[in-house]
């Protein structure tokens, strides 16, 4: 018959880190998000317009910089002014047609918003 050994107990046993389990991340609040840019009647030079969830997501922030694509090396940024726009739809920002012209992109382009 095959003999039974007794486990020790009471040993510590060391867990390198890289095979511990992964811990709970903190979730926290992004600061940048993506959004279509258009260009409205009255808004100021300057100054962007954000939709609310845009606004709440970005933790409500006093200046954004927009990013418009172009590649690594020929990205076109530009801070603003942030403003709350309770009406305009979601996931848009809104600026002036001078800045969309400064910026070099067309209306509907999808743009990166970072908290400045």
């Amino acid at each position: 018959m095959a003999e039974r050994r007794e486990v020790e107990r009471g040993k510590r046993l060391l867990i390198p880190p890289y095979l511990s389990p992964q811990q709970e991340r903190r979730e926290q609040k992004k600061s940048e998000r993506r959004a279509k840019i258009r260009h409205a009647e009255g808004v100021e030079d300057g100054v962007a317009k954000l939709a609310p969830d845009v606004y709440e997501e970005l933790d409500k922030p006093a200046e954004v910089e927009i990013v418009a694509p172009g590649g690594s090396s020929h990205e076109k940024k530009k801070v603003f002014r942030a403003v709350l726009g309770e009406k305009i739809p979601s996931g848009e920002i809104h600026v002036s047609a001078e800045d969309l012209r400064a910026l070099g992109i067309a209306e509907g382009t999808v743009v990166t918003v970072r908290k400045k």
